[in-house]
């Protein structure tokens, strides 16, 4: 790894470690601000809005998912636009559905060196043993051995209904949201929301800029629809910590 791929790693002082691991202990989710580098999050900011060819996913189930090539986005216009949309809200309506931009990353390592993408870069730098003993230490959970991840962006009209995140063999310890959007708004939508059984939301993250939000698994939460004004991408790095 070079240089530049070490800043890559997550990592925090001894006492923002010991910060962020007690609020979390209370509370299961915490905001972690300026995790990486001021160039770093530029850079990262940068590949994900020049440097990737993104997919579009759907739900197909409560674990599986449609993914659509770039190609096969270009191709829904006019009528095969309305038709996939409102099969979509259809499902969205009274179940579990979602509709962003997406790239996925390996969990092989020599998959991910042969892409080569700054993306599988921050993947293997999460991996690296700095990056899992500072998420150990976080969320007292000294068995996490391995993070997997994902590009996504979210346009108009995209969103991602209620879930917990929790999928039998799986072995989820906590999801992590790397936050690289920039100057985005509460009233665009896009909001990460944590509900209560009862349907109630008493927490709503606003989407930022080189933050990272780390949240206990299993959780009820959600991505709020984008509204059609949202004036730029709502873009992150996602994926879980698993034993």
């Amino acid at each position: 790894m070079t240089t530049q791929d070490a800043a890559l790693r997550f990592q925090l002082s001894a006492a923002r470690q010991t910060d962020a691991a007690n609020s979390f202990a209370r509370t299961g989710l915490i905001r972690i601000t300026e995790p990486f580098p001021a160039d770093v999050a530029e850079r990262l900011h940068h590949h994900l809005d020049s440097g990737i060819s993104w997919g579009r996913t759907v739900s197909q189930g409560e674990k599986s998912a449609w993914d659509l090539t770039p190609e096969a986005i270009a191709a829904l216009d006019g009528d095969k636009e309305k038709a996939f949309l409102a099969a979509v809200h259809e499902t969205a309506r009274d179940g579990f559905q979602f509709l962003f931009d997406s790239l996925l990353v390996s969990d092989d390592p020599s998959a991910r060196n042969a892409r080569g993408l700054l993306l599988d870069r921050v993947i293997d730098a999460l991996n690296h043993p700095t990056s899992l003993d500072t998420f150990r230490t976080i969320t007292g959970a000294p068995d996490i051995r391995r993070v997997n991840g994902q590009a996504t962006r979210y346009l108009p009209g995209h969103f991602l209904t209620s879930h917990d995140d929790g999928i039998d063999g799986e072995n989820r310890v906590a999801a992590y949201v790397i936050n690289l959007t920039k100057g985005w708004r509460t009233d665009w939508g896009g909001l990460l929301q944590f509900q209560t059984g009862s349907g109630d939301v008493p927490l709503a993250l606003k989407p930022g800029f080189n933050t990272i939000h780390l949240f206990r698994v299993p959780q009820l939460h959600s991505v709020s629809y984008v509204a059609p004004f949202a004036g730029v991408p709502r873009y992150a790095i996602t994926g879980w910590l698993c034993r």
